[in-house]
């Protein structure tokens, strides 16, 4: 979810660190020692010339929690806590979480205090987003005191949210039955039950239907936004429960950017939540995903509204599972989807032919649920294409 449309960089950086364990750069000896915080060992330092910052990398002692400072003299510092949270069924219970954890926490008890800040705070960006392997909670502001007092209301709400004890934030945020009156008709409602509803559109299902099919087990077929149709299986202890699993210093990142003057209270800050917990050890994997042998081809139905004018409605995805796929290999993947969705590539302009009314794409996706597991990567080429017909020859994509 994205209450801002606003983009900020440092979420392109949590997701590399989180997705890679990147920290490019000069080794140790190559800079002045860091700074030692009480509590924090001191794990890596390097440049990370992409936004001309020094990166210092520490592990907290007692619990692992990971916090990566990343200085330089931009003034839009921010703060951001992230978790990896995997999907385990189309319920949406990472999406719902991201929802509920912010509405209230044993240090700030109030429901709305998250809007209250957004809308009435010195802040340039407050957010909180989910993707289909982590939870991010991203905040930034030109003033540095009151960022370290965000990153205060931030770190209580992720460890001591009121959802625990308050089963009414789960009835809001995930899904209820709703009256509008006495002689209305008895509905479904719900903060994400609502958004999803309208944003689980034919593409959306084709996706996620898609990696089911080519990953048959396999959590990257699950929703992490959550389909409408099973949202309301989700029950207030399984949200419980996922907190319990997931929330916690030992599986998370955290990260410090800009030019900062009060580290050292940033570090104390994190250093007081992350104490409260024990050390727990975190093993992803993907147990249930049983690799496809041959050829597959599914069919799924996709609910419309009665009326609703189907014809030429079909979505088809085209795919393939490359095993032990190299960096370098990637790369070159990277580029050639690149090259084929350009205009004037071969495949687009066979489209154009073919299909004149139709869009068309290629990409390809690391299946990060998997490297976890095996030896190798996986990589997923997909060409994909909202069609005007149901039944058509799809070219094949050019050879890689």
């Amino acid at each position: 979810m994205m209450r801002h449309k606003t983009r900020h960089p440092l979420l392109w950086l949590t997701a590399l660190v989180m997705l890679f364990g990147l920290l490019p750069g000069l080794s140790l000896a190559e800079q002045a020692e860091a700074p030692a915080y009480p509590g924090f060992v001191l794990m890596e330092q390097s440049q990370f010339t992409l936004v001309n910052a020094a990166a210092t990398l520490y592990e907290h002692e007692k619990t692992g929690a990971l916090v990566l400072l990343l200085e330089n003299e931009d003034t839009n510092r921010t703060f951001d806590i992230s978790f990896r949270t995997p999907a385990l069924n189309d319920t949406g219970v990472p999406h719902v979480f991201e929802h509920a954890t912010l509405g209230g926490s044993k240090k700030y008890p109030s429901k709305s205090l998250f809007f209250n800040l957004s809308h009435q705070t010195y802040n340039t960006y407050m957010n909180a987003m989910t993707t289909d392997i982590m939870t991010t909670y991203p905040i930034a502001s030109l003033s540095e005191d009151q960022l370290l007092r965000y990153a205060d209301y931030y770190l209580d709400s992720v460890f001591n949210p009121m959802l625990m004890e308050d089963a009414s934030i789960f009835s809001e945020e995930a899904w209820r039955y709703s009256l509008a009156s006495e002689d209305a008709p008895l509905e479904l409602a719900g903060t994400v039950y609502t958004e999803m509803k309208g944003a689980y559109t034919i593409n959306t299902a084709a996706r996620f239907n898609f990696f089911k099919t080519l990953f048959p087990g396999s959590v990257s077929g699950n929703s992490f936004g959550g389909d409408p149709q099973h949202i309301p299986e989700m029950t207030f202890e399984d949200l419980t429960n996922y907190h319990d699993a997931y929330y916690h210093p030992s599986n998370s990142l955290s990260i410090l950017y800009g030019k900062l003057t009060q580290k050292a209270e940033f570090m104390q800050l994190m250093d007081s939540y992350f104490s409260a917990f024990e050390k727990k050890e975190f093993t992803f994997t993907d147990e249930n995903y049983v690799p496809i042998t041959e050829h597959t081809e599914v069919t799924h139905e996709f609910a419309v509204e009665a009326g609703s004018d189907t014809k030429n409605g079909a979505v088809v995805y085209l795919g393939y599972v490359l095993e032990g796929v190299t960096k370098e290999d990637e790369h070159v993947m990277d580029l050639l989807t690149t090259l084929i969705n350009e205009p004037s590539s071969y495949f687009q302009q066979e489209m154009k032919k073919r299909l004149p009314a139709a869009s068309a794409g290629c990409c390809w996706t690391p299946a990060r649920s998997r490297r976890r597991t095996s030896t190798g990567s996986n990589c997923i080429p997909i060409c994909w294409a909202p069609w005007i017909r149901k039944s058509v020859t799809m070219p094949p994509c050019p050879p890689a």
